[in-house]
């Protein structure tokens, strides 16, 4: 056994972060089953114990939600084995329905839910406390400062656990674990117990006559948890006999002594928050005159004594907002405004430049991204590159009439003011007002592409289609008489290939469509130059958000991107709803084969469980077929064409339909051929400022590949209008 956490040398110190430091107080505690569902700031807690599992005889399983990983984990409590789950505060939300309902099964063996909350939303959709979900389901809970108190809390949870009968929630914030510290080992427990279930329903099964019961039952619990957390020697009062008294719970609690001078002060440290030691607060407060509360995110401390009518200092008195997470110098600054330090001197602020999360080089999420955009086109100018010299103009003339006359042109060369200059083309509006406003119906649109087409047959050169198009995209042709408008020349313009200064490209269009998002790597397509996806609520929302898009009657094709393992965690249902009611949504599924955001942990699909060993593989196109969806298409994202050319499919299907795109995590095999840039490259900027992929930077003269970022994915060769990047392979 080669890791820390299985160290067998009680009263030795080992340097672990907090998650890390919940293992070991699981494994200490001599626990039988671990459960989680991978979600940062709680992952390593479980890979932490399913990397020494087998050496203590423990079950550990990543389950497909925080959910079924509680009922897991409930299971085997009810056997009278000890069972850790654990989740960020986000999935306690999902598992909330379970926790609610076991504060009144009660557990047989003691069961503790680690719960890592994560202020400042380092990683997370929203900021929760959850102490007071504790309050709220009435589950006993402990708020762990330091990895040291995570261990030691973790493992003595399970011993009140067991006596009180229920689940015991151990709390952490993002500081706390993924912060390190040395952390003093005790003796690695091996309990001899049985597994055996004790069939009495009217314990387990909480229908309403026996939840009423087993209601006041809990009642009784908490009188007996009031009663240890009284006594607890996560409590603890250091009496200096001073005038003012700090209380606080958490890492702020730590943060607040490594500030003051401690001998200074009188301390008490709430690590066993609820039930609330009223007593020991009380005890505490006749000991000072004055009393400061320190804590984290919500008032929870304060409101406790507020309803105790003590008076105190707190978060308005010192200037602390209820977001965001503490540092040492918030604490500092606001002490120093009560006058109980010194300000801090004033450091240089250092100016760095912004470092935005993004999409790895070769992330195939970026290529299904740009395929989806690039659904419909149309050609876009840069006027800080255009000139003006019009040679877009004779590359259209020629490619269309054989003759260079820039009047025959299906782009135009316009001067926008003295200094600057721009080409315009059709825009490929939505709903053309073109094709609306023509009288003779001579005018159409492709409901796959966009492009709009001319019948010359009817149309009568009236006009009223140049009227209607605000972009001066339409003109007339000189000697026909009938409209002319630009046609994409089936994918591949030439104005585009020949504009000397780079300015035209292909572009695609971000606004034709809604596409709503989920939580993963690939909700960083909300960021520029992606800018695809336009919602994130929760796990699986997308798929629902979708379909009540679609029912209230808006007009656009809605496409509904989620990941895999996103979609085996709350996914199915969303896709069985649409399936039922007949959504015409396009649910597509990202399938990169792991959880990429949380560390690659495996999923139902990847054939591998948490403890290494092999396992079924769960295949997405099965799964979507048995719920129902008669129309599922798999596709490679890094072959754009054929991407775009299934999703063009799409828009015109009706009904509900799923695209699985099939890629692994660019982080899990290894790099291909690097690419390079020929010198026909002429900056024109694609690859950087459409497709977005960071191994690529533009120069005045053209662009430029990082052999040492670039994965070798070989998109941006599909990508670049002028073939300007090859393979070094």
């Amino acid at each position: 056994m080669t890791s820390k956490i299985a160290l067998n040398k009680p009263r030795s110190f080992v340097l672990l972060n907090g998650d890390e430091a919940v293992a070991r107080g699981a494994i200490e505690a001599g626990i039988k089953i671990a459960s989680s569902y991978p979600g940062t700031p709680s992952t390593e807690i479980l890979e932490a114990i399913a990397e020494v599992a087998k050496d203590f005889g423990i079950y550990a399983e990543w389950s497909v939600n925080e959910i079924v990983a509680t009922e897991v984990a409930a299971g085997a409590s009810m056997t009278g084995v000890r069972s850790i789950v654990s989740m960020k505060h986000v999935g306690l939300n999902v598992a909330a329905d379970a926790a609610m309902t076991l504060a009144y099964t009660g557990v047989e063996g003691g069961m503790v839910i680690a719960v890592c909350d994560d202020p400042a939303m380092h990683s997370s959709q929203n900021e929760q406390d959850t102490r007071f979900f504790s309050v709220h389901s009435n589950l006993p809970l402990l708020d762990a400062g330091s990895p040291q108190e995570a261990s030691d809390m973790t493992r003595d949870a399970f011993e009140i656990s067991e006596k009180l009968q229920l689940p015991v929630i151990v709390r952490l914030t993002t500081r706390v674990a993924h912060g390190k510290a040395r952390v003093r080992l005790s003796e690695i427990q091996k309990l001899a117990r049985k597994a055996k279930f004790d069939k009495a329903g009217s314990r387990w099964v909480m229908v309403p006559s026996n939840a009423i019961r087993q209601h006041r039952t809990l009642q009784h619990k908490l009188a007996e948890a009031k009663k240890l957390v009284e006594n607890s020697k996560f409590n603890v009062i250091e009496d200096n006999g001073k005038k003012v008294g700090i209380v606080g719970s958490g890492v702020g609690y730590y943060y607040a002594r490594s500030i003051l001078d401690t001998k200074k002060f009188s301390w008490l440290k709430l690590g066993f928050v609820y039930p609330f030691p009223t007593d020991l607060v009380k005890t505490f407060a006749s000991k000072v005159k004055k009393i400061v509360v320190i804590e984290e995110l919500r008032p929870y401390i304060e409101e406790n004594m507020q309803r105790l009518h003590m008076e105190f200092l707190g978060k308005d008195q010192l200037g602390l907002e209820e977001l965001g997470e503490f540092t040492p110098d918030k604490i500092r600054a606001a002490f120093s405004r009560l006058g109980l330090c010194p300000e801090a001197e004033e450091q240089e602020v250092l100016d760095l430049p912004p470092r935005p999360p993004g999409l790895c080089p070769g992330c195939p999420h970026r290529a299904f991204y740009y395929a989806l955009n690039m659904v419909n086109q149309f050609v876009n100018c840069d006027p800080e590159k255009c000139v003006g010299c019009v040679i877009c103009e004779y590359a259209c003339s020629w490619e269309k009439e054989k003759v260079f006359n820039p009047v025959k042109s299906r782009i135009r060369a316009i001067r926008l003011d003295p200094l600057s200059n721009a080409a315009i083309a059709c825009k490929i509006c939505k709903d053309a007002p073109c094709v609306a406003a023509c009288p003779e119906k001579a005018l159409a649109q492709s409901t796959e592409i966009g492009v709009v087409t001319v019948d010359e047959d009817k149309c009568n050169g009236c006009g009223w289609c140049i009227e209607a198009c605000e972009y001066g995209a339409i003109t007339l042709h000189p000697t026909k008489q009938k409209v002319i408008v630009c046609d994409l020349c089936n994918g591949e313009p030439e104005c585009v290939q020949f504009c000397p200064e780079g300015a035209l490209s292909l572009s695609g269009k971000t606004t034709d469509k809604i596409v709503t998002g989920d939580i993963g790597c690939y909700t960083l397509g909300v960021l520029p130059p992606v800018n695809t996806v336009q919602t994130c609520l929760c796990m699986g929302a997308g798929i629902s958000q979708a379909a009540g898009m679609f029912h209230a009657g808006v007009k656009d094709k809605v496409f509904a991107v989620i990941g895999d393992s996103t979609f085996f965690h709350a996914g199915m249902p969303g896709l069985l709803n649409i399936a039922y009611n007949k959504a015409n949504v396009c649910v597509i599924i990202l399938d990169n084969h792991v959880v990429a955001m949380t560390g690659h942990q495996p999923t139902p699909g990847s054939g591998k469980t948490a403890l290494g060993t092999n396992a079924k593989i769960i295949g997405l196109r099965d799964v979507a077929k048995g719920l129902g969806i008669d129309k599922v298409e798999v596709v490679d994202p890094y072959d754009v064409k054929e991407t775009t050319k299934v999703m063009r499919e799409i828009l015109d299907y009706q009904g509900p339909s799923v695209i699985i795109s099939e890629r692994p995590c660019p982080l899990k095999i290894e790099k291909g051929p690097v690419r390079e840039v020929l010198e026909e490259c002429n900056s024109c900027g694609v690859c950087v400022k459409v497709f977005g992929c960071p191994a690529i930077s533009l120069t005045a003269a053209r662009a430029e590949i990082d052999p040492n970022l670039c994965w070798g994915c070989g998109v941006c060769e599909q990508v670049c209008p002028f073939d300007a990047i090859r393979s070094t392979g």
